[in-house]
C-alpha cells in the first residue's frame, strides 16, 4: 500500500486537500508521482471508491511529524507527494487489498487542517463556529474552500463510500454534527454503495441518521475487532454497513 496527498498552506494554516490510496498489485510494485497522475486521467476506472475520516495526521516521506511542514522547507507546489500512512490508513488498507489491487481509494476528510489528536481541541470550537458563517461573505478562521466541504457539490468517484470519521458528535458542537449529517445524506443519493461499521446502541437507519460511524482506530475490546469489521465490510460482493454488536 501507498498513500499519496496533495498539501496546501493558507494563512499559515496546513491543510491535506487531496489524498489517495494505492493498493499495490504485488510487493515489488512501487507507483511513482507520474505514474499516479495517469491513474487520476481516468478515474471513473481507476477509483474504486471512497473513504471519508475526520481530519488528517499524515506527513510526506521524510518530513517529521512534530513541526509544522513550513519550518521543514517543504514546498507547497500543488503536486502529489508520497505520505508515511498512519494507524488508521494502515487499518483500512489491510481491509482494502484482497479486492482493491491496482486500484486507488480516495480519502476524503471532515476537515482538512492536519492536527493530531483533534478531538476535544479549541479547533472543533472554532469549526463549529466557523460552519455558521461557511455559505455566506463572513470570513472563517480557516479556508472555507481548503478544510470545508461544499457537501451538495463533492464529486465520488467509484461504487462505494464508507464512512469512518466517528461516533460521537460533542453535543456542543451542533453545527458540525449538521454539516457531517449534510455531507452522509447527500452522499447517499449519489447512488453509491454505502458502508460503515455501527455499535448496535441503536439499528442501521438510526446510526447513519445521527451519522454514528466508528473510526478505524480505537481502544480497548474495539481495537480488536474493527480490523476484522473493516475486512469483512470489503469482502462483501455489495458494500453495506455492517454492526459490531455480535462480532
Amino acid at each position: 500500500m501507498q498513500i499519496f496527498g496533495k498539501y496546501k498552506i493558507v494563512h499559515d494554516l496546513e491543510y491535506l486537500v487531496k489524498t489517495y490510496i494505492y493498493i499495490n498489485k504485488d510487493l515489488d510494485e512501487k507507483l511513482e508521482t507520474k505514474e499516479l497522475e495517469l491513474l487520476l486521467k481516468k478515474k471513473n476506472k481507476n477509483v474504486a471508491g471512497t473513504i471519508f475520516l475526520y481530519n488528517p495526521f499524515l506527513y510526506p516521506i521524510g518530513y517529521k511529524s512534530d513541526q509544522k511542514l513550513q519550518d521543514q522547507e517543504f514546498s507547497f507546489n500543488n503536486k502529489f507527494t508520497e505520505i508515511e500512512p498512519n494507524s488508521e490508513i494502515r487499518i483500512i488498507s489491510k481491509g482494502l487489498k484482497n479486492r482493491y489491487k491496482g486500484k486507488l481509494i480516495e480519502v476524503k476528510y471532515l476537515f482538512n487542517y492536519i492536527k493530531d489528536n483533534i478531538q476535544p481541541t479549541s479547533a472543533l470550537e472554532v469549526f463549529d463556529m466557523d460552519l455558521e458563517k461557511i455559505n455566506t461573505n463572513l470570513l472563517t478562521v480557516f479556508a472555507k474552500n481548503d478544510n470545508y466541504h461544499d457537501y451538495k457539490n463533492i464529486s465520488y468517484n467509484g461504487k462505494f463510500i464508507f464512512f469512518a470519521w466517528g461516533h460521537k458528535f460533542d453535543k456542543h458542537h451542533p453545527n458540525i454534527s449538521l454539516y457531517a449529517s449534510n455531507i452522509a445524506q447527500w452522499a447517499k443519493k449519489q447512488g453509491k454503495e454505502i458502508s460503515f461499521i455501527y455499535d448496535g446502541v441503536t439499528d442501521e437507519e438510526k446510526s447513519f441518521e445521527y451519522t454514528r460511524f466508528i473510526a478505524p482506530v480505537a481502544f480497548g475490546k474495539l481495537k480488536d475487532i474493527l480490523p476484522f469489521a473493516i475486512e469483512k465490510v470489503f469482502s462483501q460482493e455489495t458494500i453495506k454497513p455492517i454492526s459490531i454488536k455480535n462480532m
